[in-house]
């Protein structure tokens, strides 16, 4: 989908562990927002922040705004997303939907790549 005004959207379809996953990707003027979906649904919803620089190195902040809280693969992939769009020159907050049917650090791998390849920002 080609840029929008007067929010910036992108929509695309991948394959996450032989499964057809649809992403969405909006830059707004204060967060990106990226949602990720096998399911057709939000599924759970993280916002990343940074926080600041503790020995050098950028620290963030994750909240599970919505849906599983017990899920160390979805906190950590929206903690390596947000740094690594950060790595690219986008340092607004980054509210990530993830309505995924495997939780594999293997398919948030495949899913950051996904995402770091369509960049809205």
């Amino acid at each position: 989908m080609a840029p929008t005004f007067p929010v910036n959207t992108r929509e695309f379809t991948a394959e996450v562990d032989g499964i057809s996953t649809s992403f969405i990707m909006s830059a707004y003027a204060d967060r990106i927002m990226v949602v990720v979906t096998q399911l057709g649904t939000f599924g759970t919803v993280l916002l990343s922040r940074a926080d600041g620089l503790l020995e050098g190195k950028q620290t963030f902040t994750v909240d599970t705004l919505l849906g599983k809280r017990d899920e160390p693969a979805l906190i950590v992939c929206a903690r390596h997303m947000a740094e690594s769009i950060m790595t690219v020159g986008c340092n607004r907050p980054l509210l990530l939907c993830l309505g995924l049917k495997q939780h594999s650090f293997d398919s948030m791998r495949t899913i950051i790549k996904e995402v770091l390849a369509h960049p809205v920002w």
